[in-house]
């Protein structure tokens, strides 16, 4: 072969190559007009259709929050698909678009914390057919969920919280037979539970708080035998609790709080759940005693049973737990010694505790109201009396003793923390804070911002923390 044929014959190869190269890189047609179509509904503005969408490209694919995924390697088909829409934190206000449903390999669908209006497609039944994540968290869709979503067999994660949603649950519902995340919280829905939810036994996590559902928790939430997450807080549902939880043994988090009704019962048997390391019963008709196996928990590391009816005493084993509400009961006896990292908040109850006691020292207990030796609401326990009555008070707020104008102002530089009961060195004022944002972990029990900036105002000192 002489150089000249030699030369054609690469030229060739090279060209063959790149078409075979771009056929398998390069968006189907319909799929690109789809998401031109996808952008208008949207409102996201700053898709480049010069650049091929498959392409990974910027504005295509930035981050996790900011991508269009495909699949080039379908077999038998020379073009790409996509299979990944997320457009997270974007402020997008436009509403959901149909033309989802013109994506035939589409599996995720993440549109989470914008401003989207509107209501849920039922057209998304008929034909999104490979779903199997919907979220729309942080919205601000309304209506309710379509009867047609349940059509989505694939679907596996549907997550609408943190919207306007309203209307009750429809029992096709029940037909997901892969689901393993439903999390509808911070909507409006009412009614009852539809008793087909009983067959969702794929469930890892379900979340329905801050919604008006009504009539009782069901009994069949015993068949979610796979779940490991179950959030009820504020549903609107009543209680009792149902006994058969106990055989939910995967449990890692189990929160109920606000039930509705009068009916009171013990404290269900949750010794079976060894994986816990989150329990909230909060204001749920409790009585009874505690129970000892909740301090020999050894994974639960936060326990929360305040404001209930719950009497006697408690058990030296939980101070053993890393934070422990007990506020509102009806708890008596001496309160036991708690090693120095645990928190506790026992405030509410009817604890003999004497002003000057050791456990009155304890930085990481509120006991604020636990004794009420002298018959009335409002004894605060652990404070020393007024040295004498006081008609101003001034506190540099976050910041050390400032003498401002000739007032001096107290230090407020002593952090709070999940149950922490304070007192001033001057004896004027107290503070009491409670609680932890359980999703978050650590983060967010201390908040104390410092200025960086130049205060020009004579009483600057005041406003530096």
């Amino acid at each position: 072969m002489n150089t000249s044929s030699q030369f054609l014959f690469l030229s060739l190869i090279v060209i063959w190559y790149i078409s075979v190269s771009g056929a398998n890189t390069t968006i189907h047609p319909e799929e690109k007009k789809a998401l031109e179509s996808i952008a208008k509904s949207l409102g996201k503005k700053d898709w480049n259709f010069d650049i091929d969408p498959c392409s990974n490209k910027p504005k295509w694919f930035t981050n996790a929050a900011n991508k269009v995924a495909c699949n080039c390697s379908v077999a038998g088909d020379n073009f790409c698909h996509v299979v990944e829409i997320s457009l997270k934190d974007q402020n997008l206000l436009g509403t959901l678009p149909t033309e989802l449903n013109r994506l035939r390999y589409l599996q995720i669908i993440d549109l989470t914390r914008n401003y989207l209006g509107g209501t849920i497609l039922k057209e998304w039944g008929g034909s999104m057919m490979n779903i199997n994540k919907i979220s729309l968290i942080g919205n601000q869709l309304t209506g309710s969920i379509p009867v047609e979503i349940a059509n989505i067999t694939t679907l596996q994660d549907l997550q609408l919280w943190n919207n306007q949603l309203s209307g009750i649950l429809s029992l096709e519902l029940g037909y997901l037979t892969q689901i393993r995340r439903l999390q509808i919280s911070s909507n409006n829905f009412t009614g009852e539970l539809p008793a087909t939810l009983a067959k969702l036994t794929t469930l890892i996590d379900f979340k329905i708080s801050d919604n008006q559902f009504s009539g009782k928790i069901p009994d069949f939430i015993q068949n979610w035998s796979n779940i490991s997450e179950l959030m009820i807080q504020g549903s609107g549902l009543s209680g009792p609790i149902p006994s058969g939880i106990s055989l939910l043994k995967n449990l890692t988090e189990l929160i109920i709080s606000d039930l509705n009704g009068s009916e009171y019962a013990p404290l269900p048997q949750l010794n079976n759940m060894t994986l816990l390391k989150t329990l909230v019963l909060r204001n749920c008709n409790i009585n009874g005693t505690l129970t000892q196996y909740l301090g020999i928990m050894s994974k639960l590391k936060h326990l929360d049973l305040s404001f209930n009816s719950i009497s006697g005493t408690i058990p030296s084993i939980y101070a053993t737990n890393n934070s422990l509400f007990l506020s509102g009961n009806l708890l008596t006896g001496l309160v036991p010694s708690w090693k120095p990292k645990v928190n506790e908040d026992l405030s509410y109850n009817n604890f003999n505790i004497r002003q000057g006691s050791q456990i009155c020292h304890h930085e990481k207990v509120n006991l604020f109201s636990t004794s009420w030796a002298h018959n009335y609401i409002g004894t605060v326990s652990c404070l020393r009396k007024c040295r004498k009555p006081s008609y101003s008070l001034y506190i540099n707020c976050g910041g050390k003793q400032e003498t401002v104008n000739e007032r001096t102002y107290d230090d407020d530089s002593d952090s709070s923390g999940p149950t922490k009961f304070h007192h001033s060195p001057t004896g004027n004022w107290a503070f009491i804070t409670t609680g932890i944002f359980i999703d978050h972990g650590q983060l967010g029990e201390i908040y104390s911002p410092q200025n960086i900036t130049t205060l020009t105002m004579n009483d600057a000192e005041l406003y530096m923390n």
